[in-house]
């Protein structure tokens, strides 16, 4: 059976992975924080590159991202994408209060945005999320993909995502987006998933999902 990229069966079987990632990201999130975390997502679809930035907003808007490279199987890069309010309130849920005043990370006009401990943190939430729907992937394929270490970044959506897709733009034109609901402490923070593939890998996953659905 050949598997068309973004025809509604691929997007089916996407759903359905990152559903059962999501739920292992908020199994891991608990255990990281003591408190009650739910992962959700809703949305989940191949887009144009020309969609993505839609995706999370303007590209003006300033927005908190945690990146992380793919290695392995699959090679690319993943993002995180958070809006900078969401970010601090994640983050400071993540540390029950606990910031560190000092060695902050700034945004693009120079306001600090968030200090060491939360960048932290937020690094740690992109970690877990992302390797969680990376591992699912992984399944498809008898070596892992592996995400390599966060990095999070404070900065317009827009130049994100240019750094991101000027690597991809040559072989690619769609990418995987995530619209994702987080719940915890009785707060629920909205952010979204970006998983992008380069050509060969996006060809490879879809013929390995394809063999899976056989």
């Amino acid at each position: 059976m050949t598997l068309v990229v973004g025809s509604d069966l691929w997007q089916a079987s996407l759903s359905t992975v990152f559903l059962h990632a999501l739920d292992r990201a908020g199994e891991a999130l608990r255990a990281m924080s003591d408190q009650r975390v739910e992962v959700e997502s809703a949305n989940v679809r191949m887009c144009g590159v020309g969609e993505v930035v839609a995706q999370v907003g303007s590209p003006d808007d300033v927005v908190v991202g945690v990146y992380l490279g793919i290695t392995g199987s699959l090679r690319g890069h993943a993002l995180l994408l958070l809006t900078p309010d969401g970010a601090r309130r994640f983050a400071g849920l993540l540390l029950e209060g606990v910031l560190e005043p000092s060695d902050a990370l700034a945004g693009p006009d120079g306001d600090v945005v968030l200090s060491a401990m939360e960048t932290s943190a937020l690094q740690e939430l992109g970690n877990v999320t992302i390797a969680a729907c990376l591992n699912e992937l992984g399944k498809y394929f008898e070596e892992p993909v592996h995400p390599t270490v966060p990095q999070a970044i404070v900065e317009l959506a827009g130049a994100i995502l240019d750094a991101v897709l000027l690597d991809l733009v040559t072989d690619v034109d769609q990418v995987l987006a995530a619209g994702t609901r987080f719940t915890i402490g009785g707060e629920t923070i909205d952010g979204t998933i970006l998983i992008l593939p380069d050509a060969p890998s996006l060809a490879r996953l879809a013929e390995a999902v394809a063999s899976h659905a056989r």
